[in-house]
């Protein structure tokens, strides 16, 4: 029994300490045909650039796997991996994400980065990590669990619905619509509409040439130069602050 304990204690230390393992793939699809890119993707972060005369769908994924040894990376991938690049119907789905394992402890996450025409539309459906997406003219549709949003200098109908997590939103030529759960959301320098219906945490808007509409269940509201109107339908509790706004303030108790 006293050999038994000694080998019990030498080995655990290796496991929890085993450097993570990381391998990045590549995906590449033609345009031709496509009027959308879907995104279905787990833990990791996102990045989505749009490029001007693109025509074609790059992605680049770099997997990280922690709690297995190097031998058994491989053979780990082949089985619980799912990264693929497809055109279905009119419709380009990206699938990056990895099965999870009951066997053992395993933390794993695909990283990925998305380059694609900028016109494209595109739809995310994410589970935890941040986003970035930028230079986009063809819309944003955001399903996400967590993690942070940022979204800069786009163009088209931006709709967000987010669990939890902080949302920056700027330099946009279209209307902004955002559904959130909990944390912080900025938005700037917005030509169109902008609707929020949120949870919890602070809100600030600035600079929108259009109408803003809230619904806020808890924290600040801080509302500053506005063109059109401003309607609060709900309040919520925290400090609310409205300033230059050249339309009508209707407030909703």
């Amino acid at each position: 029994m006293r050999t038994l304990v000694v080998c019990i204690l030498i080995f655990l230390p290796a496991v929890a300490l085993a450097e993570p393992l990381d391998e990045t793939r590549r995906l590449e699809l033609s345009v031709d045909g496509i009027q959308t890119l879907k995104i279905q993707c787990g833990s990791g972060f996102l990045t989505v650039i749009g490029v001007k005369g693109m025509d074609r769908i790059r992605a680049t994924a770099q997997i990280i796997v922690r709690g297995i040894q190097e031998n058994e990376f491989q053979n780990y991938l082949e089985k619980q991996l799912l990264l693929a690049l497809e055109k279905r119907g009119s419709d380009a789905v990206l699938q990056a994400d990895v099965k999870k394992s009951f066997l053992k402890k395993i933390d794993s996450k695909i990283n990925l980065t998305v380059k694609l025409p900028s016109t494209l539309p595109v739809n995310i459906d994410d589970g935890s990590g941040s986003i970035i997406v930028t230079n986009l003219s063809g819309g944003l549709h955001i399903n996400d669990d967590s993690g942070s949003i940022d979204i800069v200098n786009m163009a088209g109908k931006i709709k967000v619905a987010d669990g939890s997590g902080s949302i920056e939103i700027r330099d946009i030529r279209g209307n902004v619509e955002i559904q959130d759960g909990s944390g912080l959301i900025q938005v700037n320098f917005i030509t169109g509409n902008v609707s929020i219906t949120d949870g919890s945490g602070g809100i600030t808007i600035q600079d929108v040439n259009g109408n803003v509409t809230i619904t806020d269940g808890s924290g600040s509201i801080d509302i500053q130069e506005i063109t059109q109107d401003v309607f609060i339908n709900e309040a919520g509790s925290g400090e609310l602050n409205i300033d230059g706004v050249k339309g009508k303030v209707t407030t909703r108790e």
